[in-house]
């Protein structure tokens, strides 16, 4: 139990933004910051939340008056969290959110910014949901598991990231779920929001308190049950000389839908316009996204396979998603029943 003193709460108060004793829950899924590694061991995440806790000293000396409450979740890698189960999470979160100020969730980095987005849709809440982990294992001399971890408590229990939704603290930055991706497969500053930059910034070790630095953009929230059946939604990146084999393929399978990465501000090549004329023919949505790093997606060029022959074929047009995102929104639209209008209109928001 910590002892708090007029001196600590001060501190406290300065890297929060609180004047009061605040609560924090800390749900633990795995990820490379659950890793302990030697020359001897697997390179797999084994850690509890509570063994995390007690390599990151710093918490009790930055954060001493914060009351922080460990749940362990999972012990999973990022590519093993599925949709359905970033379906129990939210539930799970649910039943914490009551009870605290803010929630904290460690996750592997590979699949975060899936599951930080479907967060983002289905709560809608006003208290800090916070994501982050690490880019190196704790037996690493270069570990950013802890200051990444101190971050996003000061984060979940600053009143400046309320009514933003669920964001991503990672190397001294907060990011909106919907507007982050991770770009680097291994450095510490692989997440970033290239269309808008990050939502704020925070350095707790540094003494520097979480900042808000604008409103996140286009936020959408999608109400379905913990018990809802997730629809199977393909996702498909488009490359030159593409045909309509992999489209055949999704409609045989029975997808519910369909994301296409698609070149530029929304274009296909000439083979991909039969797989996607099936797909609307048995009113199979087709949402369209694009393969650059960042920039919207749009109508614009009338050539065949261009976004003017896309929009006349019903697709719909998603700006400033990664394929990713999209297929996960896709996924919960057409969870909660959406179609027509009501469809098109969730990717307006």
């Amino acid at each position: 139990m910590t002892f708090v003193t007029e001196e600590t709460e001060n501190l406290t108060r300065t890297l929060t933004g609180s004047a009061t004793r605040s609560s924090v829950a800390a749900v633990f899924t795995g990820g490379t910051i659950a890793v302990s590694a030697n020359k001897k061991s697997k390179v797999v995440p084994a850690l509890s939340g509570r063994e995390i806790m007690e390599r990151v000293p710093e918490v009790e000396q930055y954060l001493p008056s914060l009351d922080i409450h460990v749940h362990d979740f999972s012990t999973l890698p990022g590519p093993h969290i599925s949709p359905e189960m970033m379906l129990t999470l939210a539930g799970f979160i649910r039943e914490l959110k009551e009870h605290t100020d803010g929630i904290v969730i460690t996750h592997g980095t590979d699949s975060m910014e899936e599951s930080a987005y479907f967060l983002d849709l289905v709560l809608g809440d006003a208290i800090p949901v916070v994501f982050t982990g690490s880019m190196h294992t704790s037996t690493d001399a270069a570990w950013d598991g802890g200051r990444n971890l101190v971050d996003a408590f000061a984060v979940a229990a600053s009143k400046t990231f309320r009514n933003v939704g669920t964001v991503v603290v990672m190397n001294g930055h907060v990011h909106a779920a919907s507007e982050v991706t991770k770009t680097h497969t291994m450095k510490d500053d692989t997440f970033h929001s290239p269309d808008f930059g990050p939502l704020g910034t925070v350095n707790t070790l540094k003494l520097d308190a979480p900042r808000r630095n604008r409103e996140p953009h286009f936020r959408t929230n999608i109400q379905i049950g913990e018990d809802t059946e997730l629809p199977y939604v393909e996702l498909l990146k488009t490359y030159s000389g593409m045909d309509d084999m992999l489209f055949i393929a999704a409609l045989k399978a029975g997808a519910s839908g369909i994301v296409i990465e698609a070149m530029g501000q929304g274009n296909v090549p000439p083979g991909v316009v039969n797989g996607i004329s099936r797909s609307r023919e048995r009113n199979i949505p087709v949402v369209i996204t694009t393969r650059c790093q960042a920039g919207p997606v749009r109508p614009y060029y009338a050539y065949q396979g261009a976004g003017r022959d896309l929009e006349k074929l019903g697709c719909i047009f998603a700006p400033y998603l990664t394929g990713p995102k999209a297929r996960i929104k896709l996924m919960l639209a057409l969870a909660a029943g959406m179609e027509g209008n009501a469809l098109r209109g969730v990717w307006v928001a």
